[in-house]
């Protein structure tokens, strides 16, 4: 559980909220480094043709990306933006979390309040905390989250599609400002909104249940290897619930920007209904396995660099 309190058996110690700051970025900067060519595969994949039969596997994406595209460096395209999008994000995401968690937690000492009943769960506590932090998160990075889409679909769009699109960040922010306003900027924001809050609501929920189950459950809060394995199971089972509006999500931020080739989304619902009537509900789950992995990966290790860091400032501050 991540927040900025350490009960321990006498006192309970206040650290700095800088601590989650720093922390976060640390954690964001670290994963994303590490899972970049998997979070590339997997928004091909969701937005892959679906006549494309047998699927190839993750391994020959891989390696078709390396040989055609352009070697290593074709597997981290549109990390710069990526790199921004994950350092925000989590920066935001777990300065915000432990600041929710612990004014929730004051408000449940108080028992007088009419949030009482609803707060008596630690688990819900950290439910409200995190669905809170990753809509704050998502709002404040949600342009380099487009930006990143739009180059890492290069290659799975057709020619004159890659024409329309730009080469780096600033020529992306300015076309698509051109194009739509600020509104462009926030394509497909909807889903990304709506699933983000079950999405990180069972994401810090889970790994809170699982962290709280250790006998010594101050020291299991420290624990880095704790915190990578229930960070992982924790990222894995949400993506799973949530996955169908990403998938909504990736495809009305491609059409923004390239515009469509053949099937055009009015929206959140017809994206959804289309695929659904096209493409069956397989068609909403397309590139789950990369997806799940590299969400198991990068939330297990977001945590991991989270706790790692966290354990480092406040064993200086203790000193």
């Amino acid at each position: 559980m991540i927040h900025t309190t350490t009960t321990t058996t006498t006192t309970t110690i206040k650290y700095p909220q800088w601590h989650n700051i720093i922390s976060g970025g640390v954690a964001g900067a670290g994963a994303r480094l590490l899972i970049a060519p998997l979070d590339l595969i997997r928004i091909r994949a969701q937005l892959e043709r679906r006549d494309i039969y047998p699927r190839p596997s993750i391994v020959s994406r891989l390696k078709h990306v390396y040989q055609v595209e352009g070697g290593i460096k074709a597997l981290f395209r549109g990390n710069l933006a990526a790199s921004y999008l994950w350092i925000g994000y989590t920066t935001v995401q777990f300065s915000v979390y432990g600041t929710i968690k612990e004014k929730l937690e004051d408000i449940r000492e108080q028992k007088e309040t009419l949030l009482t009943n609803l707060l008596v769960n630690p688990t819900m506590v950290a439910f409200i905390s995190g669905a809170s932090a990753g809509v704050c998160a998502t709002i404040a990075t949600y342009p380099f989250d487009i930006t990143r889409t739009v180059f890492a679909a290069r290659g799975a769009v057709t020619q004159q599609q890659q024409q329309k699109a730009s080469t780096n960040i600033a020529e992306s922010a300015k076309s698509m400002y051109q194009k739509q306003g600020i509104q462009g900027f926030y394509a497909g924001a909807t889903p990304a909104l709506i699933s983000i809050v079950p999405y990180m609501g069972l994401n810090f929920a889970i790994y809170d249940f699982l962290i709280t189950q250790g006998e010594d459950n101050t020291t299991s809060k420290k624990s880095i290897g704790l915190s990578g394995y229930a960070g992982s199971i924790s990222g894995a089972v949400s993506k799973i619930i949530v996955y169908p509006l990403d998938t909504v999500k990736k495809r009305i931020q491609i059409q923004s920007v390239y515009g469509s080739s053949s099937t055009y989304y009015n929206g959140m619902w017809d994206c959804l209904a289309t695929t659904i009537r096209t493409e069956g509900i397989q068609g909403l789950y397309r590139g789950l396995f990369p997806s799940v992995l590299k969400t198991t990966l990068g939330s297990g290790l977001a945590f991991t660099f989270f706790r790692t860091t966290k354990n480092l400032l406040e064993n200086i501050h203790d000193r």
